[in-house]
């Protein structure tokens, strides 16, 4: 799993009982810093928590928004085929002891890092039901 491999990733997994495949996810941000070095982006799960903060329940969450961060960025390399961006996600550690980080979709990108963490992760309403989808 993706989240296995990315440092200060005990808060999603209490999320879920099982944290899901960041499969045809929606993907609000990509931001490039330090020159390219640092790379961050920030998504929506695609599934709400199973376990969700008690807070979260008070203020009527129903999506949850994560930014992880990419640091020592070699190899990247990106395009765009839509102003909406989504894809799928997928993040593996490899025999050199870094991270291969993939998406595929209305945004395509590949990087090598030599770590990731989770910088963020929030509660938030989206306004779109999703019980008419």
């Amino acid at each position: 799993m993706w989240h296995k491999v990315i440092n200060e990733n005990k808060f999603i997994s209490l999320l879920y009982n099982e944290v899901p495949e960041l499969i045809n996810v929606n993907i609000i941000n990509v931001k490039l810093e330090d020159q390219g070095r640092k790379v961050s982006l920030l998504f929506v799960m695609p599934e709400y928590a199973d376990h969700p903060p008690k807070k979260w329940n008070r203020l009527k969450y129903n999506s949850i928004v994560v930014e992880l961060n990419f640091f020592d960025v070699n190899d990247l390399s990106f395009t765009s085929t839509n102003k909406d961006l989504s894809g799928d996600i997928s993040i593996e550690s490899n025999d050199h002891n870094t991270l291969k980080v993939r998406v595929s979709g209305t945004l395509t990108l590949s990087l090598e890092a030599s770590g990731g963490l989770i910088q963020k992760i929030e509660g938030y309403i989206d306004e779109i039901d999703t019980s008419l989808a």
